[in-house]
């Protein structure tokens, strides 16, 4: 059979929208370019889907498709919260003499977690040659199950950061930072000298009971000096308000 006539002039529609184009199959090959811009915005995301294969996507099959691969890349967030008592166990297995706490709640039959306390050795060690200067503060946690961190961080001979502890809790108030504490006083406070000790902070949130929480410590290692970061606050303001 034989071509006698070829007519190039179509008159039918083009289908943009393909069905075979799912969220799946868009991750796989959106995974590179998160590798190499993890923080890509959804909609230059979407606009490069559709004018690299010139076809139609949802913006939800984009952002399907960005979380599929972002868990491929980085882990499920769920699967490391249940893997949290070997996260605790590896850390004392590498760090003998470190200290390690896990509150979990049960739900049932669910065990879900609820925050963790890390004193590194090597921390401890350290902390008898730092300045008798220790900063207190916390921030959020900007993943799928948010929460916030506290750390506590000293300063050594050399005026560099020497982080003493960190927590991952739920939220920051007065009960967290009174737990955080509590195993950090247990902790660094058998050789430590607290009387000489300074203790800074921006009073916030859970911070403001802080006078209270350090009149135990008095009572146990002598007098404390609580001072909190005015003047920060205040270089804040003249920041604002001189042109």
């Amino acid at each position: 059979m034989a071509t006698k006539k070829v007519i190039d002039r179509h008159t039918c529609s083009r289908e943009f929208n393909i069905g075979l184009v799912t969220s799946k199959w868009l991750s796989g090959k959106l995974e590179k370019s998160m590798k190499a811009n993890p923080d890509i915005n959804l909609k230059n995301l979407h606009t490069k889907f559709c004018q690299k294969w010139n076809i139609g996507v949802s913006r939800s099959t984009t952002t399907k498709a960005k979380a599929m691969a972002t868990t491929q890349i980085e882990g499920c967030f769920k699967q490391q919260y249940e893997r949290m008592y070997d996260y605790a166990h590896e850390i004392l297995r590498s760090n003998p003499g470190s200290t390690v706490k896990v509150k979990v709640d049960r739900v049932g039959d669910n065990v879900i977690f609820n925050r963790i306390y890390v004193c590194l050795k090597a921390c401890k060690d350290n902390f008898v040659s730092c300045r008798p200067i220790i900063h207190l503060d916390g921030c959020f946690l900007k993943g799928k199950y948010g929460g916030e961190l506290l750390t506590v961080v000293a300063r050594d001979g050399n005026d560099q950061m020497c982080p003493l502890a960190y927590v991952v809790v739920e939220v920051e108030n007065k009960e967290t930072w009174t737990w955080f504490l509590e195993w950090l006083i247990d902790d660094l406070g058998e050789g430590a000298s607290w009387s000489r000790y300074t203790f800074v902070s921006d009073q916030q949130k859970g911070l403001t009971f802080i006078n209270v929480m350090f009149c135990k410590i008095c009572h146990v290692f002598g007098y404390v000096f609580w001072h909190s970061m005015t003047d920060h606050v205040l270089d804040n303001v003249m920041e604002f308000w001189i042109i």
